[in-house]
């Protein structure tokens, strides 16, 4: 049986230690100093710390009481791998829609489903390589994300079968020529033309 002392130290560790995201060498480190009895499986069923991905030594601390930040989480989801974030999200970011968001879009060539990862919900959407052009990088001090621009996003939009009456005046209009001709079907480029008027 184990000990629920232990279980209230490493409670109390993970909320002293304030960070969304712990490494399993730090959680091997408390499990052995203050509960040798309790495996990192242990800690994941009662729910104290939740993995970030399968196989990966990255775990989220429920325990936090720090924001989780979707966009850091996304980006530590799919670290070296091909992905931008797009959907609602980007397009309300940039004034292209006024909608609330509650799940974060994230294109990527590796899978599609909907996730919820800590507090933040997901729709992953798998896309060919050839999708991920016109990406731009944001970042903050202690991390950075892919995101579709503002003129990609746009281009999205109109392939999702958005109708827009003229271009947003926050657009760069010969980078949005220019990715469209290169990269959007006749139609999507055609529609562009016909905004410039």
């Amino acid at each position: 049986m184990m000990n629920n002392n232990q279980i209230k130290i490493i409670r109390e560790k993970l909320v002293l230690y304030r960070n969304v995201f712990i490494p399993k060498e730090l959680l091997e480190k408390i499990l052995m100093k203050f509960a040798p009895s309790y495996t990192i499986t242990d800690l994941c069923r009662k729910k104290v710390i939740r993995p970030l991905k399968r196989g990966w030594d990255t775990y989220i601390n429920t325990l936090s009481q720090e924001f989780q930040d979707p966009y850091q989480t996304a980006a530590k989801y799919f670290d070296g791998e091909l992905y931008a974030f797009g959907g609602l999200g980007v397009y309300a970011s940039y004034g292209y829609s006024t909608q609330v968001i509650e799940w974060y879009t994230v294109y990527n060539t590796q899978v599609s489903w909907k996730r919820i990862i800590g507090n933040a919900k997901y729709i992953f959407r798998k896309q060919r390589e050839s999708f991920f052009y016109g990406i731009t990088t944001e970042k903050n001090i202690f991390w950075k994300y892919q995101i579709l621009s503002k003129e990609r996003a746009f281009i999205q939009m109109l392939r999702e079968g958005k109708i827009w009456k003229s271009l947003p005046k926050n657009i760069d209009r010969e980078k949005l020529l220019k990715l469209a001709k290169q990269h959007a079907s006749v139609a999507i480029y055609q529609k562009i033309q016909s905004l410039y008027s």
